[in-house]
């Protein structure tokens, strides 16, 4: 009785930690180029795991929405997003690596306003940051 117990214990266990340990991978993206969109903003999804930026694009005379996957939520609040960031109606240009399969959208990778602020949706690269030029903002300061 004490080995079924334990097992069944053993077994609950490995099942509440296997979400911890899942994660997709990135190989629906094109990792070998970034692509640059301009578009308006239709919506941000603070969600776990990963955030979405939903944006219209006139696609030849026809609206269509693109949708791009950011980093996690504790990523881009230090990264200095808020939900705030970004207003609907927003115009932006998206900097995203393409899915592989030509679908509308991809892994977003920047992200520059009207303005001519500039943020990341990951790790900003210092060399990144260097390129940008005037207008970026470091990690913890929001736009608006």
């Amino acid at each position: 009785m004490t080995w079924k117990a334990f097992g069944l214990a053993g077994m609950a266990a490995a099942l509440l930690a296997a979400p911890a340990l899942v994660h997709h991978s990135f190989a629906m993206f094109d990792q070998s180029k970034v692509l640059y969109l301009s578009g308006t903003v239709k919506q941000l999804e603070l969600v776990n795991p990963h955030a979405w930026l939903n944006i219209v694009v006139n696609d030849k005379g026809e609206p269509s929405t693109w949708s791009f996957e950011g980093g996690s939520v504790p990523q881009l609040l230090r990264l200095g997003w808020s939900k705030d960031s970004f207003k609907v109606g927003d115009e932006i240009e998206v900097g995203f690596r393409p899915m592989r399969d030509g679908s509308r959208g991809g892994q977003l990778m920047s992200v520059k306003f009207s303005n001519g602020q500039k943020v990341c949706s990951t790790r900003c690269r210092s060399d990144y940051w260097k390129k940008s030029g005037p207008g970026m903002f470091p990690p913890g300061q929001h736009r608006r």
